[in-house]
């Protein structure tokens, strides 16, 4: 199921200069960028970073003024967002659980200097100090064991930390974690969740070579870490990226994360019972859809089968009433006749009788027919 939101460009300034961008995301179930995109679109100003933190601690700062527009432009925005069909239900230990990362005091902490790598990150990070490459981004190969990762050599280290910390978070709290298909995954409340860390880079034209047809590019690190949520489609909108950005660095957003997790394996498990409602709904349809055709099918051939006695037994009566007529019309000139004539009427009589669906048929050599249609040895007359 879809909505559709109308937001007027006056009222969505008003917002973005009420609240942070990610509230008002909120309200309308997108995302802050998406937000900022339509501000962009309707040409109305939004606070600059580090606004809503001096907002905080006091600042009294003068709102940007909203601009004019020429007489065309457009002034509002249609959000289309789509509405789940079944409801996101938090069981009571996932909630117990969301309370816990929620407080302050159980917030995640990344060490300032690295301490003993998990087993399970160890083999990644042996392969990525192993790759020879002049380039300062190193991407794991795919081989057993070893997770997806693009970070530079100057990050590396802190990336390991983040996911040190992150692993040993989830084992504390008896979530299990493992390798798969290049990611590393944890199952929360019996739902497999994959996530990955990677540092963003910008991507840069390099000159062409002399009689190349072809564009070469080269990626450049730009230092910021992203936490995600990889591999899950569920209805509901649920947070899946954690960035570097003026909220803050990843490392202290790993109780959020925790919290994204949580939540997505109640989507997840949300989704699941959905589904296997709505195919359980399928196939009773489908149940009563078949007995509803056999019954259709059995009163069809019973209307078919009295449609076809009806036939016959108005055929028979006919041979009668011949049959009769006959008899009161023939004369006869010589018994040889009369014998005929009698012979006859008994056969048309017994055709009569063959016919109709209220007598005991009689034997007749028409009754060899099926027999005799198909190969000659295979007929026992």
């Amino acid at each position: 199921m879809h909505k559709e939101y109308r937001i007027e460009r006056e009222k969505l300034y008003e917002l973005v200069w009420s609240k942070p961008l990610t509230e008002v995301a909120k309200e309308y179930g997108v995302s802050d960028k998406a937000i900022a995109k339509i501000c962009d679109k309707l040409n109305v100003p939004v606070p600059g970073v580090g606004y809503w933190r001096k907002i905080e601690v006091g600042e009294d700062l003068p709102k940007q003024k909203l601009s004019d527009v020429p007489p065309n432009f457009q002034t509002y925005h249609i959000i289309s967002k789509h509405i789940p069909d079944y409801e996101l239900v938090i069981s009571e230990e996932a909630q117990k659980q969301i309370d816990y990362e929620n407080d302050p005091v159980n917030k995640i902490v990344v060490p300032g200097k690295r301490g003993f790598l998990h087993l399970l990150l160890k083999k990644t990070e042996i392969s990525l100090k192993l790759l020879h490459t002049r380039s300062n981004i190193l991407v794991s190969r795919e081989a057993e064991g070893i997770f997806n990762i693009t970070v530079s050599k100057s990050e590396m280290n802190r990336a390991f930390r983040i996911l040190n910390a992150l692993v040993r978070e989830l084992e504390q709290r008896k979530f299990p974690v493992y390798i798969d298909r290049g990611l590393i995954k944890v199952k929360i409340f019996g739902q497999e969740i994959g996530f990955s860390l990677k540092e963003k880079n910008r991507r840069i034209e390099l000159p062409q070579k002399p009689g190349s047809y072809y564009k070469e590019y080269d990626y450049l690190p730009i230092g910021i870490m992203i936490l995600s949520i990889e591999n899950v489609n569920v209805d509901h909108t649920i947070r899946k990226n954690f960035t570097d950005n003026y909220a803050g660095k990843v490392e202290d957003k790993l109780s959020e994360f925790m919290v994204a997790l949580l939540v997505c394996s109640q989507a997840m498990i949300a989704e699941e019972k959905y589904r296997d409602e709505q195919h359980r709904i399928w196939e009773e349809k489908k149940r009563k859809r078949d007995e509803l055709l056999e019954k259709i099918k059995i009163e069809e051939k019973k209307a078919a089968d009295l449609f076809s006695n009806i036939e016959l037994f108005h055929k028979a009566k006919i041979i009668r009433e011949y049959v009769e007529t006959l008899k009161q019309r023939t004369t006869f000139s010589s018994e040889e006749q009369q014998k005929e004539s009698e012979d006859y009427i008994k056969w048309a009589l017994e055709q009569a009788d063959r016919l109709d669906p209220l007598v005991k048929s009689p034997a007749s050599i028409l009754d060899m027919k099926e027999k005799v249609s198909g190969l000659f040895w295979d007929v026992d007359i």
